[in-house]
């Protein structure tokens, strides 16, 4: 009588080359996920709702009595609702990340993408592209409609060849809340928590540095223009002659907070566990 003895030779699965993700395989990831997400939806709907409809209301309402002196501009009815509408936004950026570390399906995620990343670059690419693409829709819509309702008022409507019109509609609106959604998706990668990181973006991004602004010592006022959540605003005045910094420089800045936000969420997405 014989024994059979058996060892373990555990298998080892190497996947076929053809199968490797590709960047164009993980941006289609990315697409679907976010259209398969009620939230998304839902935020992108309150974004323009409120960022239109406060706009319209506001143009349709007026009746003039504003005085020149005042420093109010037609396109300043456009812009009114921006501040609202870009946290929505930003919270929107938020979720777009930390929904997976919530669900744990982060987990899956970076098993398909070793290099965790590539994961980060295709999320932003994706979300920015979408957010653009809304907004441009938006303030266009927005715009002319504003602009018609102000056509039979003391304040006159204005046209997008008229001077800093179409720099006011493309880099206050469109830019800017570009810009801060991204950096909400930025904080979220940072933090991976979606009541921290709205906390966070909300606290410390937007009302910190207004209320630092009400603080006696001037070096406090010298600084906060150039916070992450001011130095967008340059885009939306229509006057900045007496802005703190130039339009140049407020371009500058958002580029300068872009990189440093994701080359932060990228160390740590790299060096932390999911």
């Amino acid at each position: 009588m014989t024994t059979a003895l058996m060892t373990e030779n555990p298998a080892v699965y190497t996947p076929p080359a053809q199968y490797k993700l590709s960047a164009a395989g993980l941006l289609r990831g990315e697409w679907t996920k976010f259209w398969s997400l009620r939230s998304s939806w839902i935020v992108l709907v309150c974004a323009a709702v409120f960022g239109a409809g406060i706009a319209v209301a506001v143009a349709a309402t007026y009746d003039g009595g504003i005085p020149p002196e005042a420093g109010l501009h037609p396109i300043d009815f456009t812009m009114v609702g921006v501040g609202l509408s870009a946290v929505f936004i930003a919270i929107l950026g938020v979720l777009f990340i930390t929904g997976e570390y919530s669900t744990g399906s982060i987990r899956s995620t970076m098993a398909a993408a070793p290099k965790r990343t590539g994961v980060l670059w295709a999320k932003a690419a994706v979300f920015g592209a979408i957010v653009f693409a809304m907004y441009a829709t938006v303030v266009g819509a927005t715009f002319l409609v504003t602009q018609v309702l102000l056509d039979g008022t003391d304040m006159g409507g204005v046209s997008l060849s008229d001077p800093d019109v179409l720099r006011v509609l493309a880099g206050g609106y469109v830019a800017a809340t570009v810009y801060l959604g991204l950096l909400g998706l930025a904080v979220g990668a940072i933090l991976r928590n979606s009541a921290g990181a709205i906390g966070f973006y909300i606290g410390v991004i937007i009302i910190l540095p207004n209320l630092a602004g009400l603080l006696p010592w001037e070096w406090v006022g010298d600084i906060t223009p150039y916070a992450p959540g001011n130095v967008a605003n340059v885009l939306s005045t229509f006057d900045t002659a007496g802005t703190a910094l130039s339009v140049g420089q407020a371009w500058l800045w958002m580029g300068i907070w872009t990189v440093f936000s994701f080359g932060l969420a990228a160390v740590l997405l790299k060096r932390r566990d999911v």
